[in-house]
């Protein structure tokens, strides 16, 4: 996983209203961030060693498949190692290694393949790469090296954009504990949604919420971070609805760190619901039976007393973490995604003074969703934080 550029901090003073007075010798020292630009975060699933395989460790299931042999001289083992590709992708990840024999699901013995083990890898991935659509670019294959020769790892990430197709042979498969079963009707039809219609059904139910949690006065809408989810798994009718079984009740992604509410039954689905030390509702995470998810913060981002400085850094950092947090509950979950996601900073002249750091705007949004396939995508995430910047008097 590819780390985010460490920000670089400057300083410099910059004239403003002090207590809404426009006084020309008002000076405020600003520190200002200037994050770099991360990268596409790359897709990849641990290593594995031949003394793990050897140990017996590894069990053959829905993330692991051990063949004795692939032969790519012959277009039945083509469409053989194709099959499994796709089965896995459009699971979710998996590994399929090549030298292995198994028995009972477990290694058994190896069967090393011969010859240069660089021109191995090349033509595994060329075959990957060529014949499914479509192209999953996050695949890896390693060869391990045995004193005979060497085995091939190759490393299934979840892919961004399925479901993925067998070319060689038309077929759509899935994964299904030690078998591949073609996917049902129901299910493709959920991985074939048409972006339109996705962006579309994000929009009308984040408005639709907006609406309810500006309505019902539950919630301060001062300073407010707004993250509307919605993942394919929502066009998934087979999907089960998040549940608390057993009267036990679970905690959930918060930003405020000093509250930790609890998921409780709400209209339509579960909700965290916290509150201020005025009993105001500081922040609400909404989480409805199809899946869809609606983020409410209030105070999200605010000023140091006193020393009249606006907490950009401290904001960047809680947001970062408050979206790993989901990320991490989503998959805890098994919703992999990918997500078309929205966020919007506002209500930022809700607060008496406060509209003067952001003199030009009362809200930061993203007009168009993100698809990403992690809803903490660094690239996706910087990009909003720079435009909370550059609204500011940081700009």
């Amino acid at each position: 996983m590819l780390g985010t550029a460490i920000p670089q901090w400057t300083e410099r003073d910059i004239r403003a209203p002090r207590d809404g007075l426009r006084k020309a010798n008002c000076v405020i020292n600003i520190t200002v961030t200037e994050p770099g630009v991360p990268e596409r975060r790359r897709r990849l699933i641990e290593p594995i060693t031949v003394d793990q395989i050897t140990s017996g460790e590894l069990q053959e299931g829905q993330q692991l498949d051990f063949k004795r042999m692939v032969d790519l001289e012959k277009i039945e083992g083509k469409k053989g190692l194709l099959d499994d590709v796709v089965a896995f992708l459009n699971r979710g990840s998996g590994r399929i290694v090549v030298g292995v024999e198994e028995k009972g699901g477990k290694y058994d013995s190896f069967r090393p393949m011969a010859g240069d083990p660089d021109k191995a890898v090349l033509r595994f991935q060329t075959l990957i790469q060529d014949s499914i659509s479509p192209l999953p670019i996050d695949v890896q294959v390693v060869p391990l090296d045995l004193d005979e020769g060497f085995i091939l790892d190759i490393q299934l990430p979840s892919h961004l954009g399925g479901p993925f197709m067998n070319r060689l042979s038309g077929s759509y498969l899935i994964r299904s504990g030690s078998r591949n079963l073609p996917i049902d009707p129901g299910t493709l039809r959920s991985r074939f949604v048409d972006e339109t219609m996705w962006m579309s059904q994000l929009g009308e139910l984040t408005a639709a919420e907006d609406a309810k949690v500006a309505e019902s006065g539950r919630l301060v809408l001062r300073q407010a971070l707004r993250i509307a989810i919605l993942p394919r798994e929502h066009f998934d009718h087979q999907r089960e609805p998040f549940s608390q079984r057993d009267h036990v009740r679970y905690p959930g992604p918060v930003f405020h760190q000093y509250s930790s509410p609890m998921f409780r039954i709400a209209e339509d689905g579960h909700e965290i619901y916290a509150m201020d030390m005025r009993s105001q509702g500081l922040e609400r995470l909404f989480l409805r039976d199809d899946w869809f998810i609606h983020g409410h913060v209030g105070y999200a981002i605010s000023e140091t007393q006193g020393e009249r400085r606006l907490q950009l850094p401290e904001f960047d950092e809680a947001v970062r973490r408050y979206l790993g947090d989901i990320a991490a509950f989503l998959g805890k979950h098994g919703i992999e995604g990918p997500f078309a996601v929205t966020f919007a900073l506002q209500g930022l002249v809700e607060c008496e003074h406060f509209g003067d750091w952001f003199p030009n705007t009362s809200i930061v949004r993203t007009l168009r969703p993100r698809l990403v396939q992690d809803v903490d995508d660094p690239v996706m995430v910087a990009d909003f934080l720079r435009r909370v910047r550059q609204a500011s008097r940081y700009g």
